[in-house]
This record gives C-alpha cells, sequence and structure tokens, in this order.
C-alpha cells in the first residue's frame, strides 16, 4: 500500500499556524524585553538624579560664611536661558584622601553650573568645579628638604573641574532670606549692602532643583531643601581702609 503524504494545503496551513504561534511569542519576547531595559534604563536615571542632588546638598550644607575683605562668598546667579540653568558658587572646606597622587584638601571655592552638550540642544551637562583656598603644602627639594625661597611666586591656586552627568535638561535653585522668610531666585553676599544695613550672610536654607531627560525626550525632577547651619553666622564688617 502506497504511503499518502502531506497535500500542499496542509503545509500551507501548518505553515501559517506555525507563523501566528512565532509571531505571539516574538511579541511577548519583545516587550518583556523592552519592559526590562526600559526599567533598568528609568532605574538608573533615577538614582543618578537622586545621587547628583544629594551630593550638591551636601556640599551647600557646609557653606561657609562670606570672608570679609575677599571677593569670596555665596553666589547663586540665575540662568539667562528658556530652561532653567541657575549656578551657584560658594565656599566650603573639602576632605580628600592625601597622598603621593592625591593632593590634599581644604577650604575650596566650590561651583556648579551646566555647560551646554555640542550637537544635543535644550541638554546640559552638570559641571562641578572647586578651587583650592587654602595655601599648598611647601615644596621639597631633591634631598627632601623643604624648599625656602622668599623671591619666589607663590604657586597658583590648584582648580580641578569634572563633569557629575549629563542629559540634564534644568538645573535651578532657590534661597530662603533668614531675615524675611521669603524664597528668592538669586543670592549675592560679595554685594555692597545697603548704608546702614549688616553685610548679606549665608541663605537660611537652598532648594535644589535638577531636570534630568529619559532617553524617550520625557523630563523627571529631582528636588531637595537643605538648611545651611552657619547661615546664622553674621559675616563680619570690613574695617575701614
Amino acid at each position: 500500500m502506497a504511503r499518502r503524504g502531506f497535500t500542499l494545503l496542509e503545509i500551507m496551513i501548518a505553515t501559517t499556524i506555525l507563523a501566528i504561534i512565532m509571531v505571539t511569542v516574538y511579541g511577548v519576547v519583545g516587550r518583556a524585553l523592552y519592559a526590562k531595559n526600559h526599567s533598568e534604563d528609568r532605574a538608573d536615571l533615577y538614582a543618578s538624579g537622586r545621587e547628583a542632588v544629594l551630593k550638591i546638598a551636601d556640599e551647600l550644607e557646609g557653606a561657609l560664611p562670606p570672608t570679609a575683605g575677599r571677593n569670596i562668598g555665596f553666589v547663586g546667579i540665575t540662568g539667562t536661558d528658556r530652561a532653567p540653568t541657575d549656578s551657584v558658587q560658594f565656599d566650603a572646606v573639602v576632605h580628600r584622601l592625601y597622598g603621593t597622587t592625591e593632593s590634599r584638601g581644604g577650604r575650596a571655592l566650590v561651583s556648579y553650573s551646566l555647560d551646554p552638550i555640542e550637537d544635543t540642544p535644550n541638554l546640559f551637562a552638570l559641571r562641578r568645579q572647586e578651587q583650592l583656598l587654602t595655601e599648598p603644602a611647601p615644596q621639597e627639594d631633591v634631598n627632601g628638604d623643604t624648599a625656602d625661597n622668599p623671591d619666589a611666586a607663590p604657586p597658583a591656586p590648584e582648580v580641578s573641574a569634572a563633569y557629575v552627568l549629563d542629559q540634564v535638561a534644568g538645573l535651578r535653585f532657590r534661597y530662603l532670606n533668614p531675615q524675611t522668610g521669603e524664597w528668592v531666585d538669586s543670592w549675592d553676599t560679595t554685594v555692597e549692602p545697603p548704608p546702614g544695613q549688616p553685610p548679606i550672610g549665608l541663605p537660611g536654607a537652598v532648594e535644589v532643583t535638577l531636570f534630568l531627560a529619559d532617553e524617550e525626550g520625557g523630563v523627571h525632577d529631582f528636588g531637595t531643601i537643605v538648611d545651611v547651619p552657619l547661615s546664622n553666622l553674621m559675616p563680619p564688617t570690613p574695617r575701614p581702609g
């Protein structure tokens, strides 16, 4: 008895059923992979945003009162772009591990600002810069003795800068006036106060808001409010002359 094979119609039906099953399985797996990658990207975005805001807040909490007679103080400037591009500069103590390859820490002028990203409109990189105000340690000669040359020019202050993160859509700071209890958009302790008024001290608190953009163009904000403990210390009045 001759064996009966599959007809062309049966093969076409089986192929169609198999194709439907494969398309269904591919769709399910594709959606699962998209959800996994989307969740991981969103988790990374949120972790980066929280970490950056907490780092800024931690340093702002240690801001030092203005120094009399020196153009160094707490300066918060409002950005002029359509997106919030504020910047802040303050005096603080930075701590570093001191070794043969690391410079020591000390009092420094710390600033946070936004730099535009090339070929990426409306996005910025968060830039942190610090300039050491503490005098560098004395240099040693080849014999290990401390060099003592009063005629030598003092070493230039050490300046370092680094980008904290990119994909930033905006940065905004607001400052609490401890005298009036009102929030203001800018702060500057280096300006001369009106006659009869005390010098401008530190703000009572700072509100930090960081805006990050995701891969789909959505913007997420991360914010906190940090108290400035040394705001209750009024800066010394400069002596005349």
